[in-house]
Order: C-alpha cells, then sequence, then structure tokens
C-alpha cells in the first residue's frame, strides 16, 4: 500500500488537466506531526514547484496581524474592546469613534478608503484615518469584508508595541512558529535574492513583481512556502503563540451566520478568522468540524487548523479560479486531503511533537 497522498495528487491533477491552475502546494499535519508536503506542476512556466517555492499567501494573511493583537491583549496592552482612537488619536476623524478593536477585527467596524494602488502603509493609514465609515454604518451592527481595517491593525500593533510591524511578526509569530522562510513585505534586496524562488500566478499581472512582493500590506502581502503558514496553525494549537484562553476569544463567534454584505453570502467568523461553515467558496470541505478556524487568500489559498482532530492544513493553487470553479476544486481537494491524511496517520505510530 502506497504512502503517498494518492487521492490529493489526483485532485491536483484533475485540476490542472482542466487548466485550473498550473501547480500546487499541499500540506496537512496532524497531532503536530506533518503527513503531507507536496508540490507538483510549475511555479511559473519552465520552473518546476516545489515545497520550498515562495508562494502569495493573499487574504490567508489576515490571521497573522490579528494574532499579533491577541498577542499585545494578552499582555495587558490593550483591551479588544478599546475604541480605536484611543491608541490612534487621529483615527476619531469623520466620526470614527466607536469603533473597536473588535469592530476591526470581525469585519464589522466598516471603514473605506480612497486608496485603490500601491502606497506606502504610512500614506494608507493616514487616508483611513481620514475617510468616513460607510454610508449609514454603525459600528457592529453590519457585516462586511473590510481588507482595508487590516492596515489600522497594523498600525495597532507597531504603536502599542513600540516596535516596526514587519518586526514585532518576525519576532513574534514568525519565529516561535518556525516561519523562517516567510515575509510580509521583502526587502528589495532579499526579492532579488529569492525571486527565482517566488511563484508567479497565471492571469495575475502584479504576482511576483517587486513592487508586489516588497509592498508590506497586512491585508494579503504574506509570502512564503504554504507549509510554512500551517506552522503558524500548528503553532497557535500547542499554545506557542496565544495562550488557551486568548485563541478561545480569538475563534470564538462573533458573526454566526450573519450576510456578508461585501461577499454577499452568510458567514461565520471569529477575530481575525473565519471559522467552520458549509459555504463552498469559503468553507473547509465536509469533513473538517464546525470548530475549524483558518482563512482563504483569494481564490488560490486556504489554511486552517481543525482542533477536533487537530488538523492543519494549508493549500495554494498555481491559479486563480472564478467562484464556481473554486466552489468545485476546493471542497473536493480538502475532503481528498482528510481521506489521505486518516490513511496515513493510521499507518505512523509515533507520537513525536513538531519543532522547528
Amino acid at each position: 500500500m502506497s504512502d503517498f497522498p494518492v487521492q490529493t495528487l489526483a485532485q491536483v491533477q484533475h485540476g490542472m488537466d482542466l487548466g485550473w491552475h498550473t501547480g500546487a502546494q499541499v500540506y496537512g499535519s496532524v497531532q503536530g506531526q506533518t503527513r503531507v508536503d507536496l508540490a507538483v506542476g510549475e511555479a511559473r512556466p519552465g520552473v518546476p514547484m516545489t515545497t520550498s517555492t515562495i508562494v502569495e499567501w493573499a487574504s490567508a494573511t489576515k490571521p497573522i496581524p490579528s494574532v499579533a493583537i491577541g498577542l499585545l491583549w494578552q499582555r495587558g496592552l490593550l483591551d479588544l474592546d478599546d475604541p480605536v482612537c484611543l491608541h490612534i488619536p487621529e483615527f476619531a476623524a469623520a466620526g470614527k469613534q466607536a469603533v473597536t478593536i473588535r469592530h476591526l477585527l470581525s469585519h464589522t467596524g466598516g471603514l473605506t478608503s480612497t486608496i485603490t494602488g500601491i502606497a506606502p502603509s504610512e500614506e494608507m493609514v493616514a487616508d483611513i484615518c481620514a475617510a468616513p465609515l460607510a454610508d449609514g454604518w454603525i459600528p457592529g451592527t453590519r457585516n462586511a469584508y473590510n481588507s482595508v481595517a487590516m492596515w489600522i491593525v497594523a498600525e495597532l500593533v507597531s504603536r502599542v508595541s513600540g516596535r516596526p510591524f514587519t518586526e514585532f511578526i518576525r519576532n513574534e509569530i514568525f519565529e516561535p512558529a518556525c516561519m523562517d522562510d516567510c515575509w510580509i513585505g521583502m526587502s528589495a534586496d532579499t526579492y532579488r535574492v529569492h525571486q527565482d524562488r517566488i511563484a508567479v500566478i497565471p492571469g495575475f499581472a502584479p504576482s511576483g513583481t517587486e513592487a508586489w512582493v516588497t509592498w508590506g500590506r497586512p491585508t494579503g502581502g504574506g509570502h512564503g512556502p504554504i507549509a510554512q503558514l500551517g506552522h503558524f496553525y500548528e503553532a497557535l494549537l500547542d499554545g506557542r503563540l496565544l495562550s488557551a484562553r486568548t485563541l478561545e476569544a480569538m475563534t470564538a463567534h462573533q458573526v454566526s451566520g450573519g450576510w456578508d454584505e461585501y461577499l454577499q453570502e452568510t458567514v461565520d467568523r471569529g477575530l481575525g478568522f473565519m471559522l467552520g461553515s458549509s459555504n463552498p467558496a469559503h468553507g473547509y470541505g465536509t469533513r473538517a468540524s464546525a470548530r475549524s478556524f483558518g482563512h482563504g487568500g483569494r481564490t488560490w489559498s486556504v489554511t486552517f487548523a481543525d482542533p477536533s482532530e487537530r488538523v492543519v492544513v494549508a493549500v495554494y493553487w498555481n491559479g486563480m479560479g472564478d467562484p464556481d470553479t473554486q466552489a468545485r476544486r476546493l471542497p473536493d481537494l480538502l475532503d481528498a486531503l482528510y481521506d489521505d491524511l486518516a490513511v496515513l496517520t493510521e499507518r505512523t505510530d509515533d507520537d513525536a511533537h513538531f519543532a522547528c
């Protein structure tokens, strides 16, 4: 009998045959033990995808700045229900005094921005602070996926910790979580060293470019092998990043079956996490428990932890999918991976724990 994730590979290959993607990385662990770490196809034309290829996480990045807030909360440096303007006074402009940190993390704050392209973080933060809320928005009463909120989350991390956001993330999250090959905004020098290792998503023009990869956007600028984003969730499950109490608070339902005015669908949300859901385009397949928490990135990545079985999953497809395509390939691949994880775990009797 094979010790290879045959069902997972078959699903990845099926999508490649249909032209959905040119390659993929798939990672899965159980009880802190890696069971699947797979790379297939191409990272860019003529360049094989490997498990060490650097890929773009897109919005699967969002839980990282959110967990940074969780760290500051458990250290007593802020409260989740603090008004944002308590820490960023200029944020109170244009009627935003009532917006709290909880609102930012649960996408119920209603922030707006006038900037649509690449801009420095200082410019993004200043623009969001000056802008009004969405028309008629009362914080906490409505729900709409709101990427711009993460710029304010990152600014909170910097101001409350007294350290640059990227430094805090590297020292307090990436290092303890064994994510040494990951960045939210590479330096230009680092980009030039690793340029040949960076995947390029077909049809997405900014993908892999220096301007895009070096833009340290907390909304979706994370880059690294998808397996290392899986390590982030392993570190959450085993207490290397947050206490059990803090993780429970971060993954408790803030929105349950609420209508998301941006996504135009019902969602279940915690603080910075999408929670287990039956939604085919944004859920975690039919096998993951309702306790699962994680986040997807555009239509090419999804990462989550399922604490009921201590399963961690991280998937990247090198190809964008339309909603109908994603509603097919995501649950099919995740269910296949769960089947393979069950088989591979059954055949392995070691009880060692993950370590860097």
